[in-house]
């Protein structure tokens, strides 16, 4: 077992980054919305302390529909109302040095906007693990985070993989 964790970690520090999902769905979407169902509205809810730029609402926005253009691609019009609860950044020495983390965790509830009525909910979480070779892709983690946001709600809502 120990041998398999060094061997995990030497990979990490060699390959670059490793994701780990923590999403589920809470309650799902029924089929005609994962077939039907588009994302045209975002709302975007932070609880807690983030240390993020000023620009974080407009990168989450903007990388989250982009993703989510990918996977629902239906013509009736949904909201997701994002609520994120952390959003951890890897610090860059120690990632140059040894390795980091980015993780973010969240709600995603996916609400139809012609009646207000919330149509499927789920719980979003993503880690992803780099060593120094991935120290600039570790850097964008407000990118990085959002893209993930995005690729775990088409997976888990419109069962889609989202381009990476």
């Amino acid at each position: 077992m120990r041998t398999a964790l060094t061997l995990a970690i030497a990979a990490v520090m060699l390959a670059g980054c490793v994701g780990m999902s923590r999403s589920k769905a809470v309650a799902p979407l029924a089929a005609d919305w994962k077939t039907g169902g588009r994302v045209d509205q975002i709302t975007l809810a932070k609880e807690g302390e983030f240390k993020i730029t000023p620009e974080f609402d407009s990168i989450f926005e903007s990388r989250v529909k982009s993703k989510l253009a990918e996977c629902a691609t239906g013509t009736r019009p949904l909201r997701l109302e994002a609520k994120l609860t952390r959003l951890d950044k890897a610090n860059p020495v120690i990632t140059t040095l040894i390795m980091g983390a980015n993780v973010m965790r969240g709600e995603a509830r996916l609400v139809d906007v012609a009646t207000g009525q919330t149509v499927g909910e789920y719980q979003i979480g993503q880690t992803v693990v780099g060593g120094r070779m991935a120290i600039v892709k570790m850097g964008e983690a407000e990118e990085q985070m959002s893209d993930a946001f995005g690729e775990e709600l088409c997976k888990q809502a419109f069962g889609v993989e989202a381009a990476k």
